[in-house]
């Protein structure tokens, strides 16, 4: 890990060295923790704080943001939910960093975006090639979040927010391809939450994050945490 931390220490200035790896979780209001309706679940009860109990080795940071999406340039989405126009500024703010998890998506396939799963995967590649440009050497996970659950796909597509073939897709086969084109490592969200599980099917309760981030957190454990240099 030697050359990506001095790399991202010299980017910013700072020479303090880290105890255990940083990760940056880079997300939506599913990342923040958004509760429908209004209000922010506490930090506790965030996927990220779940992951992390389980790869004490690794500091997970929660970088969410509502209404985030993937988009680099739009003239019909407000510019600074544009989370690909934004990446680079957001991804300094946190470094030095070893280490970067993407989860976004759900926006995106809303109106007025309406993007299917492979311009989805393609804006996260460009993230993916500016982390890599910032720190070289970072460790990258792409993860596909949970489908919009059936009750959300049918009243966002009554109310205008969307088509219900764009709404209800499950993203991961698209991010999966991204992933292995890119040579960074992957994970199935809706393998540890089949979908959304908040009362408007397109946020995550308490118990989803819960489901996500154990989930997650295995997947670290198993695929990123036996292949770091940990101090």
């Amino acid at each position: 890990m030697t050359e990506q931390t001095t790399t991202c220490q010299a980017a910013t200035g700072r020479t303090a060295t880290t105890a255990r790896p940083r990760f940056l979780c880079y997300g939506d209001s599913n990342t923040w923790g958004y509760i429908p309706g209004g209000g922010r679940l506490p930090q506790e009860c965030l996927y990220a704080f779940h992951a992390a109990r389980l790869v004490p080795e690794l500091e997970l940071v929660a970088e969410g943001l509502n209404g985030r999406s993937s988009v680099w340039e739009s003239t019909v989405f407000p510019a600074e939910l544009q989370g690909g126009a934004t990446f680079a500024a957001v991804f300094r703010a946190h470094l030095p960093l070893q280490g970067l998890v993407l989860m976004l998506g759900t926006n995106d396939v809303m109106a007025p975006l309406n993007l299917p799963g492979e311009r989805i995967a393609d804006n996260l590649a460009r993230m993916v090639h500016c982390a890599r440009a910032l720190c070289p050497g970072l460790v990258t996970v792409l993860v596909s979040p949970p489908p919009i659950a059936p009750l959300g796909v049918s009243e966002l597509a009554r109310d205008g927010w969307g088509e219900t073939a764009l709404l209800g897709q499950n993203l991961a086969e698209a991010f999966a391809s991204c992933a292995d084109k890119e040579a960074i490592l992957f994970w199935d969200g809706s393998s540890a939450l089949g979908h959304m599980d908040g009362p408007d099917g397109y946020h995550m309760t308490a118990a989803g994050h819960a489901a996500l981030g154990k989930g997650l957190g295995a997947f670290l454990a198993k695929a990123v945490v036996p292949n770091m240099q940990l101090s």
